[in-house]
């Protein structure tokens, strides 16, 4: 299967070389008899052959089979039914075929210092080893190809939109973004670029790059999670409107994007190539969906075609890793199913390809939407982790209510509507910046007097406690935190992405309901 339109040119250096071995030699020894006849031969019968020649040679080539070029890695949105994907297919793979995928490219170092006063190359293999991989027949448990991906379509405006320079200032002023708030996401930016490694990349022990100037560094075991703490730091400066084109730190970002690229394990799945971006220290697709929102952002803010291929390729493995309940897990394919906390990184890395006009297959998306279904309760205004709960999870629960929002649900829907009087009476968790994450954005889109309480509390108390002061300027770090961002987890580094996006969140994405909204405000 075709993976991208290329056309062949020829080889300039080896077309030289070839003239020059057929230089006079001893072929001038063979008998020169036998052009004699053309110099004898009047003008017009050299002409008159010469142009027989040509016309017998344009006649072959009108004649000769068309080439067709498939281009499988864009897609155009047809109103509400998604993508337009032709000539593309994930074929039906028998279980009984199912084994591991191989690792096919080690870990790349970059310590030189980049310039990026030219286009990013990144030299993609387009020939990838093919390799027996599992994936799992969600065949019986998806909903129909035919349904369409509802609010993903809604969403195929010019990608990244809201991060442009005057489409910030407008969505600040709109949204409850503030001067100090702008100048805390600045601060962070800075003190995230001074921790970034010479090959590019981050670590959640950041204290290593930085000699100790600046403490609280995540837990030990998460020191191979490269590939994560890398995607967070670089989230941040993505969401700013930063790229490894323009922007004050387009050579961090730059640096990143290679450093993720050349860490990723490339594959192949029944002849669809991967780039398998998980690691064990970092739980596995936790890594991997935050890299590949990480390429699939920069891929929609820059269009830069060098990121096109990994990025697809990073797609294709969320797809293929999909567990039979339409979740993920840590491992691909888990028996036990997925989780929602997993499940809310996946679909986030799908919405920002679909922007960018990746392909995000139909049925990918349907058997996300049947998980969720899953682990609903109450109406959908509640999530649990990998069943339904009968308490609150402030966590799952906002993650879950987001999907919901970029899934296809619409501002009024009763499931929604509950759901957001939870996040209400929840209130900002100053002992749980991972719920705030997600909490903030999903009532930053529905917007109103909810949002404008939640965001004072929120913004003002991240402002305020920002630290000031020597090597951790900049940052924060919460130590009654708990999973994700507490001592144990990602520590600083971790605590300061999330903190900063939440800053960010006026413009990060372009409101899902603004239409709808105006709609409702000038009824026809």
């Amino acid at each position: 299967m075709a993976t991208v339109s290329e056309t062949s040119l020829p080889d300039h250096d080896l077309v030289d070389a070839t003239l020059a071995d057929e230089a006079p030699g001893a072929e001038e020894a063979a008998p020169r008899r036998r052009l004699g006849f053309l110099k004898a031969a009047p003008a017009w019968l050299i002409s008159t052959l010469f142009h027989i020649g040509v016309i017998l040679i344009l006649g072959l080539v009108t004649f000769a089979d068309p080439v067709k070029i498939v281009n499988v890695l864009s897609a155009t949105s047809n109103g509400e039914e998604g993508p337009e994907i032709e000539e593309f297919q994930i074929e039906q793979i028998d279980p009984g075929d199912m084994v591991e995928m191989e690792e096919f490219s080690e870990p790349v170092e970059l310590s030189e210092a980049l310039d990026t006063t030219e286009t990013m190359q990144v030299e993609m293999a387009m020939d990838v080893p093919s390799v027996p991989m599992e994936m799992t027949d969600l065949a019986s448990d998806m909903a129909p190809v035919a349904q369409t991906l509802q609010t993903l379509s809604s969403v195929s405006m010019t990608a990244m939109d809201s991060r442009s320079v005057d489409m910030k200032k407008k969505l600040l002023r709109e949204y409850g973004g503030s001067a100090a708030s702008e100048a805390a996401v600045t601060e962070a930016l800075k003190w995230l670029a001074l921790h970034q490694a010479p090959n590019g990349g981050w670590t959640f022990q950041h204290n290593l790059v930085c000699n100790g100037k600046c403490g609280d560094p995540g837990e030990p075991k998460r020191v191979g999670a490269v590939n994560a703490a890398t995607a967070m730091a670089l989230l941040p400066f993505l969401g700013a409107g930063q790229t490894h084109y323009a922007g004050d730190f387009k050579n961090v970002v730059r640096g990143g994007l290679l450093f993720l690229i050349a860490n990723g394990k490339k594959g192949t799945v029944r002849g669809l190539p991967v780039l398998d971006l998980s690691e064990s220290a970092g739980n596995g697709m936790y890594s991997h969906g935050l890299a590949a929102i990480v390429l699939s952002e920069a891929y929609a803010m820059t269009e830069d075609p060098a990121l096109a291929v990994p990025t697809q390729q990073a797609i294709n493995y969320i797809v293929t890793a999909q567990c039979a309940d339409g979740g993920w897990r840590y491992q691909p394919r888990d028996a036990s199913g997925g989780d929602t906390s997993v499940v809310g990184w996946q679909v986030m890395a799908l919405k920002s390809a679909y922007m960018g006009h990746l392909i995000v297959p139909p049925q990918t998306i349907n058997g996300s939407t049947l998980f969720l279904d899953k682990v609903q309760s109450n109406g959908g205004a509640m999530y649990g982790y990998q069943s339904p709960s009968t308490r609150v999870r402030p966590a799952c629960t906002a993650a879950g209510l987001l999907c919901r929002m970029y899934l296809g649900w619409d501002k009024n829907h009763p499931g929604l509507q509950k759901g957001v009087e939870t996040l209400v009476d929840i209130g900002v968790r100053k002992d749980n910046i991972y719920y705030d994450y997600y909490a903030a954005q999903v009532l930053r889109h529905v917007g109103g007097p909810e949002w404008d309480k939640f965001n004072a509390e929120l913004r003002d108390w991240l402002v305020e406690t920002q630290s000031q002061s020597g090597g951790s300027k900049g940052s924060w770090y919460f130590p009654q935190a708990g999973t994700h961002t507490g001592p144990k987890e990602g520590g600083r580094l971790a605590a300061t992405s999330f903190a900063t996006m939440i800053l960010e969140v006026y413009y990060r994405h372009m409101p899902l309901y603004a239409e709808q909204e105006e709609e409702d405000a000038f009824p026809l």
